[in-house]
């Protein structure tokens, strides 16, 4: 997410904005665009194609001081019940793009899905990312929050990262060595990320897709993929697991309204009948005070509140 100023509500950026971006949508719920399928809506949603039209809505965005949101898969985001007061965004498009260049090394566009990102390279006989392919989500989102698993991480492979500039309107090219990654978290929070490079190892594409599989499996049978939710809602704590604190805590299947604390895995919360964001975050909540009674351990959140105070 990338936050410009403040927003605001005249109807002339609207105006503008339709103008320069005819595709643009008001007033949308953006329960349709995130893996939740949870929030209120946007004053606009807008998906970019590519950097023509992000130069054009970036330079809008600054002008009016219009708050932007940046979606990526919306696989990591609860947008609070009463929506978002700017312009939700997608890249798309030139965004997409795969390119495979010399020496083991991959160009990828920050709208790839992670899975599609995985199989592509693995099709190639290219491995080392494979822990990803059971990330949900984008590879612009996975730099900023540095996605992965116990078995590797994103920030890891990254050779370079393309960023955009909304002060200079341009496109700037930060190295490895630039770029502070650590657990989920990196300093590309809060910029706008269009791509990357990343260092990948050859290998025998049966034993990379071999290991894909694995990684797959092991996402379907422990975690619930098939129910609307955001993946991981907390960040493990040093030397501990999450999932293993909410059990333990009696909370595993606790439901407030329409959601719950999966039945499957712990660490996920699911909205398994039309829940609101509000009933996502007491069980938030509730899981902190749990947690922090029963072992003393404060939770902290990995999903992203877009509109918490």
């Amino acid at each position: 997410m990338m936050k410009v100023i403040a927003a605001t509500m005249s109807s002339s950026w609207r105006s503008s904005l339709k103008e320069i971006l005819p595709h643009a949508k008001f007033d949308e719920p953006l329960s349709r665009h995130t893996s939740f399928r949870i929030g209120g809506a946007a004053d606009a949603y807008v998906e970019i194609r590519d950097r023509e039209e992000l130069r054009r809505l970036v330079r809008l965005a600054r002008d009016n001081h219009v708050e932007l949101l940046w979606l990526g898969w919306g696989s990591n985001l609860l947008i609070q019940d009463w929506g978002f007061r700017g312009v939700a965004s997608r890249l798309k498009g030139e965004f997409e793009s795969i390119e495979f260049l010399e020496g083991s090394r991959v160009r990828v566009g920050a709208a790839v899905r992670l899975p599609q990102m995985v199989t592509a390279c693995a099709q190639r006989g290219l491995g080392g990312d494979e822990p990803l392919v059971g990330v949900p989500g984008t590879v612009g989102g996975a730099l900023v929050m540095n996605a992965g698993t116990r078995e590797g991480e994103i920030g890891g492979l990254v050779v370079q990262v393309d960023v955009f500039d909304a002060g200079s309107l341009s496109e700037r090219v930060l190295g490895a060595s630039e770029i502070h990654f650590d657990y989920r978290k990196s300093d590309l929070e809060g910029k706008i990320v269009l791509g990357c490079v990343l260092q990948l190892k050859q290998d025998s594409r049966d034993d990379i897709m071999r290991r894909v599989q694995q990684h797959q499996q092991r996402r379907l049978q422990t975690q619930p993929i098939h129910t609307y939710n955001v993946g991981s809602t907390f960040k493990n704590p040093p030397g501990l697991f999450v999932a293993k604190l909410i059990e333990e805590a009696g909370l595993k299947g606790a439901v407030h309204g329409g959601a719950r604390i999966s039945p499957m895995h712990a660490n996920f919360i699911e909205n398994f009948a039309q829940a609101k964001a509000s009933d996502v975050l007491a069980l938030v909540e509730l899981a902190r005070r749990k947690v922090r009674e029963k072992f003393g351990v404060e939770l902290e959140l990995e999903m992203k509140v877009v509109g918490q105070a």
